[in-house]
């Protein structure tokens, strides 16, 4: 496979803190988001090869405070009305806008503990959490979302805890992401514990640790989660690692598989990184898939810990047997991928 992509983002420091799901503000403000990944492919793989041009994804978000501890937070994404490499869709497989998020969100402290909600469409705290600190989600969404289809949000109720460096984030919702919620009488309920042992000098170092139980469709699937993750950043190197458990996997419960990943970061010299990583998901039944790649990135402009821009070269190389393969049982296949990415983050607050 090779690919030629462009990224660019726009993106508003809506959080008071990195790692905050939700944009709270002391006084009233206006956050504003976009992002959009636009590629041109050559897919060169086992069988026929491919070339077509694609919207990886748009986005375009905004969020108001109110109130001081109060506020509300809409955002649509442009999807493609068919799944890949399905036929039936909207007008030929249109790409349509659907909302993301839409809820309503609020915080109180009481004494050393801090207390957040939010209720609507709400973020997944687990896919969240591993977007927190990850300087290469311009090369790819995380392992979770990839290779398990997790769902980023939910129709839901969301819960946060924090104490000094600890933080509980809990979340009850449908479980269908915004696919026919109405098909599923079961609820997921899904936990995150996470915690920041170091945070000194600049290098910070925060450990997660996943649970989730629930089902999907009218047969309540099951669709159960056990997980770890850490994250390392400091202004020279950064690095994150994942590791998920899950039972039951797309619309098969009796599926068993382990889901792992791991990135590292460096930056030798100014307005240069040096990018590796590393995924994939085996399953007990035997069969796997796994992606390795590494990058380099030129950083002509950086402004403060959220605003960059940069120019990405990538190499990937990806295996796939088994229930991961293109035809489930087929023969292994295999394809490599060349990117040319550039990415841009901008924030613009109003307050």
């Amino acid at each position: 496979m090779k690919r030629l992509a462009l990224f660019i983002a726009c993106v508003a420091p809506t959080v008071a803190h990195a790692d905050d799901e939700f944009p709270l503000a002391p006084n009233p403000r206006l956050a504003l988001e976009l992002q959009l990944f636009t590629d041109a492919d050559w897919i060169h793989q086992t069988g026929t090869d491919v070339t077509q041009f694609r919207l990886d994804r748009g986005e375009v978000g905004a969020a108001i405070g109110f109130a001081n501890h109060f506020g509300a937070e809409l955002r649509l994404e442009s999807i493609r009305s068919a799944e890949d490499g399905g036929e039936l869709g909207v007008d030929g497989d249109s790409i349509v806008v659907s909302v993301k998020r839409a809820q309503v969100y609020g915080a109180a402290d009481a004494g050393d503990v801090h207390l957040r909600a939010a209720v609507g469409i709400t973020p997944d705290p687990w896919i969240t959490a591993l977007e927190t600190d990850d300087p290469l989600l311009p090369l790819s969404l995380t392992a979770s979302e990839r290779l398990l289809g997790w769902n980023v949000s939910d129709l839901a109720a969301l819960g946060s805890v924090a104490y000094g460096p600890v933080r509980l984030n809990v979340s009850f919702g449908n479980g269908e992401g915004l696919d026919y919620p109405e098909r599923n009488n079961g609820k997921t309920t899904t936990a995150v514990l996470e915690g920041v042992p170091v945070d000194v000098a600049g290098a910070r170092l925060r450990v997660m640790v996943l649970g989730k139980d629930g089902s999907i469709g009218p047969a309540l699937v099951r669709d159960r989660r056990l997980g770890a993750a850490a994250t390392f950043t400091s202004p020279y190197a950064s690095a994150g690692t994942e590791v998920v458990r899950a039972y039951g996997i797309g619309d098969d419960g009796d599926l068993v598989g382990w889901v792992y990943a791991g990135w590292l970061e460096g930056r030798p010299i100014d307005h240069l990184a040096l990018a590796a990583r590393a995924s994939g998901i085996r399953y007990d039944g035997g069969g796997s898939y796994t992606s390795v790649g590494g990058a380099v990135a030129v950083e002509p402009w950086r402004e403060g810990a959220r605003g960059s821009l940069r120019v990405w070269l990538a190499l990937d190389r990806t295996h796939a047997s088994g229930p991961a393969a293109p035809l489930p049982g087929a023969e292994p296949g295999d394809a490599v991928t060349v990117l040319l990415i550039a990415s841009v983050t901008a924030p613009f607050v109003i307050h």
